[in-house]
């Protein structure tokens, strides 16, 4: 059921998305893969973010491909039966099981089209894709992808692949706020780059990108040189606070589980400051990143911050 928002009309559903944050080892610490959106994209125009979309019919993968992969846990995991009321999101029209299968899908399906980096399986070997296969691929494949002239299922089928799903750890849901004309139920997951494998060729979404570590984003974003919507800004900040101490990912992967399952988090347009520190963790660290940020910009601030 939706909820009629301030205006009183109805909301514009929230569409399905995944967004995940490539990571790899640096000489200190770990390093992020994010790209600077393209300022003519309709939604988070100028904004650095990471790899993703929103979840396609196509990502709907046929049943052989998630053989012994339990939907039921992930959505568990994901807390797809959950949402916060007058979310309107897409998500409560599938089942938990179908909504984790198509996010899964779709955070692979876009890590490949917009970065190159493919994470499967070889189903012959139960191990990672051969980095030779990936760079051996039709050079329109990604384009193949991007226009639906190729199916995600497809591509795998025809090449023995099965979706590499245990990879993906799960990080947070954010849930764009009522009232937009664009409107997206996101889970971001935490990767780690496969071996073998870098990003290459970016789509014309980005205007550029890069690595970098999650606190050089931060410091960054504060000194008005990076544009930083509030979840970007959030896993950033969750990332940084969990490699401060290791970087071994099987911390990232502990961190993962023990917020499990995820608590999806909608923010609402001109709260006032005490509804804010009640919507996210850390909010006062981001207000206050974020006043810095205004205060010396640089580039120009995605028009879709609500804050």
């Amino acid at each position: 059921m939706t909820t009629a928002d301030r205006s009183g009309t109805e909301p514009v559903p929230a569409r399905l998305a995944s967004s995940l944050l490539l990571v790899r080892p640096a000489a200190e610490g770990i390093e992020v893969f994010a790209l600077r959106r393209a300022g003519s994209m309709a939604f988070s125009a100028h904004a650095t973010a990471f790899p993703g979309g929103r979840v396609d019919p196509a990502d709907d993968l046929p049943v052989h491909l998630w053989k012994g992969v339990d939907l039921d846990d992930w959505a568990r995991r994901l807390g797809t039966d959950a949402a916060p009321e007058g979310a309107a999101s897409h998500m409560a029209e599938l089942s938990p099981r179908d909504a984790a299968g198509r996010l899964l899908a779709a955070a692979l399906r876009e890590t490949y089209e917009e970065t190159g980096v493919l994470l499967a399986l070889d189903t012959r070997t139960g191990t990672a894709v051969d980095p030779k296969l990936v760079r051996s691929l039709p050079e329109d494949t990604r384009e193949r992808l991007e226009s639906h002239d190729l199916a995600f299922g497809d591509l795998l089928t025809e090449h023995g692949l099965v979706p590499d799903a245990a990879a993906l750890v799960p990080w947070s849901r954010w849930i764009t706020p009522v009232g937009g004309p664009r409107r997206y139920d996101t889970v971001f997951f935490v990767v780690r780059l496969p071996e073998g494998q870098e990003p290459e060729r970016m789509s014309s979404e980005a205007a550029s990108h890069g690595w970098a570590s999650p606190e050089a984003l931060l410091t960054e974003f504060r000194s008005g040189t990076v544009n930083l919507m509030t979840p970007s800004w959030w896993q950033l900040r969750q990332l940084s606070a969990a490699t401060q101490d290791s970087t071994d990912w099987a911390d990232i992967v502990a961190l993962g589980h023990a917020h499990e399952p995820i608590a999806p988090v909608m923010l609402h347009p001109k709260a006032d400051r005490e509804s804010r520190l009640q919507e996210f963790l850390h909010a006062e660290e981001y207000l206050a990143d974020l006043a810095s940020f205004r205060a010396a910009a640089r580039v120009e601030e995605s028009p879709d911050n609500v804050l």
